[in-house]
């Protein structure tokens, strides 16, 4: 009986605050939060509106300073390159017209988010790949450590000028493949041997043009946070760890890359919201493209965008 009655009373405490008028506090807040969204987005977007009120304060806090603020690790332009990225791998339609439009607000340009969608969908297929024939985690691993400590070598010899950069020859079999692969390896890893042979050689030329390739539209550093991102929502074990170390040998930081796999969670919470709305892409569309005029004709800082003869990285 003592035990009910403590039970009766800690149960009365923890709902005391709903009969004493939490509604209308919670009410005033998220008055308070559709002023604030209105000030940062120009209105406030459908989805929002539909939202839980109880735990809007806090997304939309989260959102607005992990996706909208130029002052954390990632720039602005790349943080949006990553949601489209992301987005188009969910996959969520509205979201990725969505981020590819602030993308372009912030100066991506058209290249750069193919490049960006390419490099997600490249993830997600060797994703289905190392799963698929089931790799052995600890292995590949091993493998990775070695072949990204081989060319963090060769990259400090090169620096030295002790020796040229190799190089390029053709590939056109398998055993072009394997030797090319040496070249930038230092070895053949077990689980490139285990792509059937008739797509090996499209394979590695795919991989190597898009993904290993410095000079493409996009910083090698940033690639490998799209790809730790991507990989992060699948998920994929062996992706994660592949694209994190390779993102940390290009640079990335450690909150970099904790600030894409935060970016990553946030793409898959809201898609399943936008989902839910049953909205029209038609009237998505019309909201984002307000969105988008009111950013433009905000001062924010910016990235520039990358011409369509751009410079290569170095």
């Amino acid at each position: 009986m003592g035990r009910l009655l403590t039970f009766l009373l800690i149960t009365f405490f923890l709902y005391l605050p709903f009969a004493n008028g939490q509604p209308d506090k919670t009410k005033a807040e998220v008055d308070d939060v559709y002023k604030d969204i209105r000030e940062t987005l120009g209105l406030v977007p459908s989805f929002l509106k539909e939202y839980p009120s109880y735990g809007l304060t806090g997304a939309w806090k989260e959102m607005k300073a992990i996706e909208f603020s130029a002052e954390t690790a990632i720039p602005l332009k790349y943080k949006e390159l990553i949601l489209t990225a992301v987005s188009s791998q969910v996959p969520c339609r509205l979201c990725t017209y969505f981020h590819q439009e602030l993308a372009k607000v912030n100066n991506s340009a058209d290249i750069e988010i193919r490049e960006a969608v390419a490099v997600a969908g490249l993830t997600r297929k060797w994703s289905a790949f190392l799963n698929g024939v089931q790799i052995d985690v600890a292995e590949f691993r091993s493998e990775i450590d070695k072949v990204l400590m081989f060319q963090v070598n060769q990259k400090n010899i090169q620096a030295m000028e002790v020796i040229p950069a190799p190089e390029e020859r053709k590939i056109e079999t398998v055993q072009d493949v394997f030797r090319d692969m040496r070249i930038q390896f230092g070895m053949v890893p077990n689980f490139m041997t285990q792509v059937p042979k008739a797509s090996l050689v499209g394979a590695w030329k795919e991989l190597k043009g898009l993904s290993f390739n410095p000079y493409t539209a996009i910083p090698q550093k940033y690639k490998e946070l799209i790809g730790v991102a991507v990989s992060g929502q699948i998920p994929c074990p062996y992706c994660v760890y592949y694209h994190t170390m390779a993102a940390i040998n290009a640079g990335a930081t450690k909150e970099e890359l904790e600030e894409a796999a935060t970016l990553a969670g946030s793409v898959r919470a809201w898609s399943g919201v936008l989902s839910n709305l049953m909205m029209s892409e038609e009237e998505f569309k019309i909201e984002v493209e307000r969105i988008t005029k009111f950013l433009k004709n905000k001062t924010v800082k910016k990235v520039g965008a990358i011409p369509l003869n751009y410079w290569p990285h170095p």
